[in-house]
């Protein structure tokens, strides 16, 4: 039996982490650019004062309604959005500056377990994988109108899948009988060209992959980044939670390219200086606790890093 709205328990990552990194002042502006179900939210405004303002930024509508009776002592807004878009978002509300953002990059666990949006591989339902309900590219597409390269491509790209080029040739070649549909028949075919051994992981790489690309995941974290810069105030922080290398690594040399310091020198053009926008503050991404990972295993490959806007 499914779990209702109500009965459904969600445990955020990293929260006090979170909280002692980001909250620098308690009648802030702070951004949670992945809203979810509300549990990074309801901690920050648990430290902050009534005068704070906090910003709840979900692209997924379903967990926006089935949190539509949070009730905060701040001003909040709630807003179905993309977390890209965040200077669009801001301009719209009328904030200028904002004091932290936050982005929890891990799928929210109320969309995983539901195999209608099919998202996990180990519930049966149809591939859909969409964030946005309102996107017309899902997995559907992806799976059945991308070419045998492009398919490769992205499980090579997004997840570093071992077997791409087989699983790619082997989709292709099922759906010209009939469309891939459903996350069961993906997981045949993947199946029926890996090894025993190596069928889980695949499962894994190949959904990771998919989902990637349907919502243009790597795309809309690399544009947030830049835009974060611009809205944050001086003093200002941004903190990442990351739970596979390639979001970790775009957010890393994001990180270390923006805090370098590289004074103007003879011979060199004015491009090539740079004065340095962020100090970083997580010199080394956080993890949880063996505790955490303990009471909550979706947490286990979670990295946090943290940056500062210099004045």
């Amino acid at each position: 039996m499914e779990k209702s709205k109500t009965e459904f328990t969600h445990i955020p990552v990293l929260l006090d982490e979170v909280l002692d990194f980001l909250i620098t002042t308690p009648n802030g502006v702070y951004v949670d650019a992945t809203f979810g179900l509300g549990g990074h939210t309801k901690a920050f405004s648990s430290r902050l004062s009534k005068d704070a303002t906090l910003i709840g930024i979900d692209q997924d509508n379903s967990v926006l309604q089935a949190n539509s009776t949070l009730k905060l002592p701040q001003i909040f807004f709630p807003v179905h959005n993309n977390f890209r878009n965040i200077k669009s978002i801001l301009s719209k509300l009328s904030i200028n500056g904002i004091d932290a953002i936050l982005m929890d990059l891990g799928l929210n666990s109320f969309s995983l377990d539901d195999p209608n949006r099919g998202f996990a591989f180990d519930k049966s339902g149809p591939l859909d994988m969409r964030f946005n309900q309102e996107n017309p590219i899902s997995a559907f597409n992806i799976i059945n109108e991308y070419s045998e390269h492009e398919l490769s491509f992205i499980f090579r790209k997004y997840s570093d899948a071992k077997y791409h080029r087989k699983i790619a040739n082997a989709i292709v070649t099922a759906r010209l009988n009939e469309p891939v549909s459903t996350t069961d028949a993906l997981k045949l075919i993947i199946a029926s060209v890996v090894p025993s051994f190596q069928v889980v992981k695949s499962y894994a790489k190949v959904f990771q992959a998919i989902r990637i690309e349907v919502n243009d995941e790597v795309g809309a974290l690399e544009q947030v980044l830049v835009n974060i810069i611009d809205v944050l105030n001086p003093g200002g922080r941004i903190g990442v939670i990351s739970y596979h290398s390639l979001e970790d690594r775009i957010v890393k040399h994001f990180f270390r390219d923006l805090s370098k310091d590289i004074p103007m020198q003879p011979g060199m053009l004015p491009e090539e200086s740079f004065i340095p926008k962020i100090k970083i503050i997580t010199r080394k991404p956080v993890s949880p606790t063996a505790h955490e990972v303990a009471n909550n295993s979706r947490a286990r490959s979670a990295k946090f890093r943290v940056a500062e806007k210099l004045g």
